[in-house]
Protein backbone atom coordinates (compact mmCIF):
# COMPACT_ATOMS: atom_id res chain seq x y z
CA UNK A 1 0.00 0.00 0.00
CA UNK A 2 1.70 3.49 -1.28
CA UNK A 3 -0.34 4.88 1.80
CA UNK A 4 2.25 3.12 4.20
CA UNK A 5 5.50 4.38 2.77
CA UNK A 6 7.02 7.68 3.83
CA UNK A 7 6.97 10.54 1.46
CA UNK A 8 11.35 11.21 2.67
CA UNK A 9 13.23 8.14 3.73
CA UNK A 10 17.35 8.02 4.69
CA UNK A 11 19.28 5.19 4.26
CA UNK A 12 22.19 4.84 6.13
CA UNK A 13 24.98 2.54 6.31
CA UNK A 14 28.36 1.64 4.88
CA UNK A 15 29.18 1.71 0.75
CA UNK A 16 28.31 -1.63 -0.90
CA UNK A 17 25.41 -3.11 1.19
CA UNK A 18 22.05 -1.82 -0.73
CA UNK A 19 20.87 1.55 -0.06
CA UNK A 20 20.78 3.03 -3.33
CA UNK A 21 19.27 -0.84 -4.49
CA UNK A 22 16.41 -0.63 -2.06
CA UNK A 23 15.35 2.74 -3.20
CA UNK A 24 15.18 0.93 -6.77
CA UNK A 25 13.26 -2.04 -4.58
CA UNK A 26 10.37 0.80 -3.33
CA UNK A 27 10.45 3.01 -6.84
CA UNK A 28 8.68 -0.96 -7.98
CA UNK A 29 6.67 -1.15 -5.44
CA UNK A 30 5.18 3.36 -5.60
CA UNK A 31 4.78 2.40 -9.51
CA UNK A 32 7.09 5.05 -10.65
CA UNK A 33 8.28 4.68 -14.42
CA UNK A 34 11.61 5.37 -15.47
CA UNK A 35 11.13 8.74 -16.29
CA UNK A 36 9.37 9.69 -12.96
CA UNK A 37 12.72 8.26 -11.21
CA UNK A 38 15.90 10.40 -10.85
CA UNK A 39 19.38 9.36 -9.38
CA UNK A 40 21.26 11.89 -8.07
CA UNK A 41 24.84 11.26 -7.01
CA UNK A 42 25.74 14.18 -4.34
CA UNK A 43 29.56 14.09 -5.18
CA UNK A 44 28.61 15.32 -8.57
CA UNK A 45 25.90 17.51 -8.28
CA UNK A 46 26.02 19.21 -4.54
CA UNK A 47 24.76 22.47 -5.18
CA UNK A 48 21.73 24.61 -4.36
CA UNK A 49 21.41 24.80 -8.19
CA UNK A 50 20.35 20.87 -8.22
CA UNK A 51 17.64 21.36 -5.13
CA UNK A 52 16.13 24.41 -7.16
CA UNK A 53 15.42 22.02 -10.37
CA UNK A 54 13.55 19.56 -7.85
CA UNK A 55 11.44 22.07 -6.79
CA UNK A 56 10.80 23.11 -9.85
CA UNK A 57 9.82 19.77 -11.37
CA UNK A 58 8.17 18.48 -7.88
CA UNK A 59 4.85 19.25 -8.35
CA UNK A 60 4.35 18.05 -11.96
CA UNK A 61 2.29 15.07 -12.05
CA UNK A 62 3.66 11.72 -12.98
CA UNK A 63 4.80 10.67 -16.57
CA UNK A 64 3.76 6.92 -16.67
CA UNK A 65 3.17 5.81 -13.11
CA UNK A 66 1.45 7.00 -10.19
CA UNK A 67 4.29 8.80 -8.16
CA UNK A 68 7.78 10.70 -9.02
CA UNK A 69 11.12 9.82 -7.00
CA UNK A 70 14.34 11.53 -6.13
CA UNK A 71 17.16 9.29 -4.95
CA UNK A 72 19.78 11.18 -3.71
CA UNK A 73 22.92 8.73 -3.24
CA UNK A 74 25.88 10.24 -0.89
CA UNK A 75 23.37 13.20 0.35
CA UNK A 76 25.71 13.94 2.77
CA UNK A 77 27.59 15.65 0.32
CA UNK A 78 25.42 18.32 -0.29
CA UNK A 79 26.09 21.59 0.65
CA UNK A 80 24.53 23.37 4.26
CA UNK A 81 22.39 25.84 1.76
CA UNK A 82 21.38 23.03 -0.41
CA UNK A 83 20.33 20.66 2.43
CA UNK A 84 18.45 23.82 3.65
CA UNK A 85 16.31 24.04 0.17
CA UNK A 86 15.71 20.23 0.29
CA UNK A 87 14.70 20.86 3.83
CA UNK A 88 11.81 23.05 2.36
CA UNK A 89 10.45 20.69 -0.12
CA UNK A 90 10.48 17.82 2.27
CA UNK A 91 8.10 19.84 4.88
CA UNK A 92 5.80 20.68 1.84
CA UNK A 93 5.96 17.27 -0.30
CA UNK A 94 2.91 16.60 -3.11
CA UNK A 95 1.04 13.21 -2.34
CA UNK A 96 3.13 11.86 -5.41
CA UNK A 97 6.25 12.59 -4.56
CA UNK A 98 9.07 10.63 -2.54
CA UNK A 99 12.45 11.48 -1.82
CA UNK A 100 15.28 8.59 -0.93
CA UNK A 101 18.56 9.54 0.70
CA UNK A 102 20.80 7.71 0.87
CA UNK A 103 24.22 8.00 3.03
CA UNK A 104 27.57 6.34 4.89
CA UNK A 105 27.54 9.98 6.85
CA UNK A 106 24.59 10.30 8.26
CA UNK A 107 25.99 12.92 11.12
CA UNK A 108 26.78 15.30 7.95
CA UNK A 109 22.98 16.08 7.64
CA UNK A 110 21.33 18.47 8.94
CA UNK A 111 19.33 17.14 12.37
CA UNK A 112 16.28 18.53 10.66
CA UNK A 113 16.36 16.94 7.74
CA UNK A 114 16.83 13.64 9.51
CA UNK A 115 13.12 14.98 11.65
CA UNK A 116 11.68 14.71 8.44
CA UNK A 117 13.00 11.13 6.79
CA UNK A 118 12.40 8.04 8.32
CA UNK A 119 15.41 6.42 8.42
CA UNK A 120 16.27 2.58 7.55
CA UNK A 121 19.70 1.80 8.69
CA UNK A 122 21.46 -1.11 6.36
CA UNK A 123 24.58 -2.89 7.91
CA UNK A 124 27.68 -5.18 6.14
CA UNK A 125 26.75 -8.60 5.60
CA UNK A 126 28.20 -11.47 7.77
CA UNK A 127 31.04 -13.35 5.58
CA UNK A 128 27.98 -15.84 5.63
CA UNK A 129 25.82 -14.21 3.88
CA UNK A 130 28.39 -12.50 1.39
CA UNK A 131 29.49 -16.33 0.94
CA UNK A 132 25.55 -17.74 0.03
CA UNK A 133 25.49 -14.27 -2.41
CA UNK A 134 28.43 -15.60 -3.98
CA UNK A 135 27.71 -19.18 -4.43
CA UNK A 136 24.21 -18.38 -5.88
CA UNK A 137 25.93 -16.04 -8.67
CA UNK A 138 28.27 -18.78 -9.57
CA UNK A 139 25.91 -21.79 -9.54
CA UNK A 140 23.10 -19.38 -11.54
CA UNK A 141 26.40 -18.53 -13.79
CA UNK A 142 28.11 -21.97 -14.44
CA UNK A 143 31.05 -20.41 -13.02
CA UNK A 144 33.78 -23.20 -11.88
CA UNK A 145 35.56 -21.19 -8.62
CA UNK A 146 37.88 -23.53 -6.11
CA UNK A 147 36.44 -22.91 -2.56
CA UNK A 148 39.58 -20.96 -1.58
CA UNK A 149 38.95 -18.67 -4.06
CA UNK A 150 35.28 -18.01 -2.84
CA UNK A 151 36.91 -17.29 0.57
CA UNK A 152 39.77 -15.30 -0.83
CA UNK A 153 36.41 -13.29 -2.15
CA UNK A 154 34.70 -12.71 0.85
CA UNK A 155 37.09 -12.17 2.80
CA UNK A 156 38.45 -9.03 0.61
CA UNK A 157 34.90 -7.71 0.13
CA UNK A 158 34.56 -6.70 3.92
CA UNK A 159 30.63 -7.08 3.86
CA UNK A 160 29.50 -5.42 1.07
CA UNK A 161 27.85 -7.88 -1.23
CA UNK A 162 28.09 -4.86 -4.31
CA UNK A 163 32.43 -5.52 -3.75
CA UNK A 164 32.17 -8.90 -3.74
CA UNK A 165 30.74 -9.42 -6.87
CA UNK A 166 33.12 -6.97 -8.38
CA UNK A 167 35.75 -8.97 -7.57
CA UNK A 168 33.98 -11.92 -8.69
CA UNK A 169 33.71 -10.41 -11.91
CA UNK A 170 37.40 -9.57 -12.46
CA UNK A 171 38.77 -12.98 -11.47
CA UNK A 172 36.16 -15.70 -12.68
CA UNK A 173 37.27 -15.83 -16.00
CA UNK A 174 41.02 -16.04 -14.63
CA UNK A 175 42.94 -19.46 -15.47
CA UNK A 176 43.85 -21.36 -12.22
CA UNK A 177 43.18 -21.17 -8.83
CA UNK A 178 46.63 -18.92 -8.40
CA UNK A 179 45.70 -16.49 -10.98
CA UNK A 180 42.42 -15.67 -9.29
CA UNK A 181 43.68 -15.50 -5.91
CA UNK A 182 45.83 -13.22 -6.50
CA UNK A 183 44.32 -11.14 -8.49
CA UNK A 184 41.71 -10.92 -5.38
CA UNK A 185 44.41 -10.18 -3.49
CA UNK A 186 45.80 -7.83 -5.42
CA UNK A 187 41.78 -5.67 -5.57
CA UNK A 188 42.03 -5.68 -1.44
CA UNK A 189 45.23 -4.04 -1.61
CA UNK A 190 44.46 -1.43 -3.86
CA UNK A 191 41.31 0.05 -1.89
Amino acid sequence: DRGKVPHAILFTGPSGVGKTTMGRVIKTHLDCGDADYLEINSADFKGIDTIREIRKAVHLSPIEGSSRIWMIDEAHKLTGDAQNALLKILEDTPRHAYFMLATTDPHKIIKTIHTRCSEIKLVSLSNIDIEKVLRRVIAKENLKLNDDVITEIVEAAEGSARKALVILEQVCYLEGDEAQIKAVQSTSLNK
